[in-house]
């Protein structure tokens, strides 16, 4: 039964942060909403994927796979990961509801990139309280301070790291939504591209830096939220080109 509590308490403390950030992100597309069906397929489709990501990211961890092993150093070995996570994440969302009747506007794909995010990180958020079992100690007050302590970091951390990767696919599928499918596919290999560096820039600072560089870390990635909410703002303007 104490197995069972913890790990219903971990899933619960896990999902509770991406859940707050669903809702903020939701709310503000409230004008027109997404489908509540396509939202849930998108944000189980994105959890149900780090149960890929574990088995992949294990094979990063010590070589270069398949024809050939050659050991990877930390740096590669987080490139490894975050490509792994962004383009799994990606898949979430391709498989949910690119292909539905429920995308039909540019702001959708940003929606559903953060939906699929959300899920990602909320099992993410899951397995890492429960990676330690003397992390939670239900019934004493040190180890209910210990799981807010841990999920408020994945709050302000790892989670808006995932929102910010994943939001720069999806801006890459929105800013090319009226463009011909060979524009799309180069703006989405690139937002792909450039989620997967900040995911990377992310981790090694944040595994190789002082207390002082994760300071300045976490206050670069809020900058960085600042200004994805400007774009944002900008993406839920865009209008289909007027063709004579």
């Amino acid at each position: 039964m104490q197995i069972f509590e913890t790990i219903v308490y971990a899933f619960f403390a896990g999902l509770l942060p991406a859940l707050i950030w669903l809702w903020f992100w939701l709310h503000e597309d409230k004008k027109h909403p997404e489908p509540r069906s396509i939202l849930a397929l998108t944000f189980t489709t994105g959890m149900a994927m780090i149960f890929f990501a574990i088995p992949l990211e294990k094979i990063f961890t010590n070589c270069v796979p398949p024809l050939f092993c050659i050991p990877l150093t930390q740096s590669w070995q987080f490139l490894a990961w975050a490509a792994v996570e962004e383009i799994l994440k990606f898949l979430a969302v391709f498989l949910a509801a690119l292909h539905t009747k429920a995308y039909d506007e540019p702001i959708d794909a940003v929606i559903y990139m953060i939906c699929a995010a959300l899920g990602f990180a909320a099992l993410e958020n899951t397995l890492f309280i429960l990676k330690d079992p003397g992390m939670i100690t239900l019934g004493t007050q040190t180890g209910a301070l210990q799981t807010i302590f841990l999920t408020n970091l994945r709050f302000i951390g790892a989670n808006l790291l995932h929102v910010i990767a994943s939001s720069t696919i999806g801006a890459a599928l929105a800013l090319s939504f009226y463009k011909k499918v060979e524009e799309k596919i180069v703006w989405v290999l690139g937002g792909i591209f450039t989620a997967i560096i900040l995911h990377t820039l992310f981790n090694l600072f944040i595994i190789q830096g002082s207390s002082g560089g994760i300071l300045i870390v976490f206050s670069m990635v809020w900058i960085i939220m600042v200004g994805f909410i400007l774009v944002f703002e900008k993406i839920k303007k865009m209008r289909a080109p007027v063709t004579n």
